[in-house]
C-alpha cells in the first residue's frame, strides 16, 4: 500500500516536472496599463500590471521584474525597477500597481519586463523578456521667467480688452448659475424666471480676435530652445484661460497647428513639444514669409525666439508692417549682453 502511494506521488511529481519544464512560461500572460499618456515633469504616473496563469497546472516559481523607461523613478523608492517572487495556482492572476515619475520633457518608450519560471523540482529555469509598450510624452514645464510672463500677461490683457470692446454681437451658447461676479447685462431674466434662480448667459465671441504664436527654433543653444518650449506652454495656458483662439507657426519639429483652443487643442500642442528634438528645418526669414502669407484680419502675433541677429530684427519689422496690432516679442533666456 505504501509502495503504491509512493508510486502515485512519484508519478504526479514526474508529470509536473515534465509539464512545468516545457510549458510554464508559455502559459503566463502579462498586461500593463498606464494611466497617463501625456504627463507633467515630475507628475506621478501609475502603471497597473497583471500576471495571469492561463494554465490548468500551478506555476510554483515566478520571478517577475518590471524595468521602467530610462529616467523613471519609483515613488518612495528612487529606483527604476521593481521585482516580485510569487507562485500562481491554475487560472489565478496577480495584480498590482507601480507609481513613478518622469523627470523632464521628452518621450519615454523603452521599458521592459522579465518573467523567469522554473520546473517543479527547481533543476532549470527559463526567462522571457518583452517590451512594456510604454509611450508616455512629458510636456515642457512652465516658464519661470517672471519678467517675460508679466510682459506677456499685459499683452494678452490688451487683447482681451479689445475683444470686450468689440464683443457685440455675441452668440449665446448656454446658461449657468449667477455667481455675483457677472455684470447685470449678462443676466437672462427669462431663464431666471423658468428656474427660479438667477441665471447668466454663456456667450461666445463672434468677432475675429485671434493670435498666432510664432516659435523660432533657429538657434544653436539647446537651453534657450528648451526655454522657448516652456514659454510656449505658458503662453498657450494663458490663451486658454482667456478663451482666445490661437494658431501655432514654427520653423522647427514642433510643426504647425491650425487655429483653435480647448483641452484637445492644448494637449495636441504639448505632445508635439514633448516629442521635439529641438530641430530647426528652415530659416526665420522663411517663417516670417509664411506668417505674412497666412495673415488674418485682427490677428495678433506673439513671437517666441532665442536672441535675434540684425537680419532677424529686420524680419520682425516686415511682419510688424502688415500686422494690425503691435507684436509681442519674447526672448527666451533674455537678451544677451553685448
Amino acid at each position: 500500500m505504501i509502495g503504491l502511494i509512493f508510486f502515485g506521488l512519484a508519478a504526479v511529481v514526474f508529470v509536473l516536472q515534465i509539464k512545468t519544464s516545457s510549458a510554464a512560461l508559455q502559459n503566463l500572460y502579462c498586461d500593463f496599463r498606464f494611466d497617463k499618456k501625456l504627463a507633467e515633469p515630475g507628475e506621478v504616473i501609475t502603471c497597473a500590471y497583471k500576471v495571469v496563469n492561463t494554465w490548468c497546472f500551478p506555476v510554483l516559481y515566478i520571478n517577475f521584474i518590471i524595468r521602467l523607461p530610462e529616467g523613471a523613478r519609483i515613488v518612495d523608492d528612487g529606483s527604476g525597477s521593481v521585482g516580485f517572487r510569487l507562485y500562481l495556482l491554475p487560472r489565478q492572476k496577480y495584480t498590482g500597481e507601480v507609481r513613478f515619475t518622469l523627470p523632464e520633457r521628452g518621450i519615454y518608450r523603452n521599458g521592459r519586463y522579465f518573467l523567469e519560471t522554473g520546473d517543479f523540482l527547481g533543476f532549470q529555469s527559463k526567462v522571457l523578456s518583452r517590451d512594456l509598450k510604454a509611450d508616455i510624452v512629458v510636456m515642457p514645464d512652465r516658464s519661470r521667467d517672471e519678467v517675460v510672463l508679466n510682459t506677456m500677461g499685459g499683452y494678452l490683457g490688451d487683447i482681451s480688452v479689445r475683444r470686450f470692446i468689440m464683443e457685440d454681437p455675441v452668440l449665446t451658447i448656454g446658461y449657468r448659475d449667477y455667481t455675483g461676479k457677472e455684470p447685470m447685462k449678462d443676466i437672462s431674466w427669462k431663464q431666471t424666471a423658468k428656474r427660479d434662480q438667477l441665471m447668466v448667459k454663456n456667450s461666445d465671441y463672434t468677432t475675429d480676435i485671434n493670435v498666432a504664436v510664432v516659435v523660432n527654433m533657429q538657434s544653436s543653444d539647446p537651453q534657450r530652445l528648451e526655454e522657448c518650449l516652456r514659454l510656449l506652454r505658458s503662453t498657450c495656458e494663458q490663451l486658454e484661460e482667456k478663451r482666445i483662439p490661437y494658431e501655432l507657426l514654427s520653423n522647427g519639429d514642433i510643426g504647425n497647428s491650425p487655429e483653435g483652443y480647448g483641452e484637445r487643442h492644448f494637449n495636441h500642442l504639448m505632445r508635439k513639444c514633448g516629442r521635439s528634438g529641438l530641430i530647426s528645418y528652415f530659416s526665420f526669414e522663411y517663417l516670417i514669409d509664411r506668417c505674412i502669407q497666412k495673415k488674418k484680419n485682427n490677428r495678433s502675433y506673439i513671437i517666441i525666439t532665442a536672441p535675434l541677429s540684425s537680419n532677424g530684427q529686420a524680419q520682425l519689422n516686415r511682419l510688424q508692417n502688415i500686422s494690425d496690432h503691435p507684436l509681442c516679442l519674447i526672448i527666451a533666456g533674455g537678451q544677451p549682453d553685448d
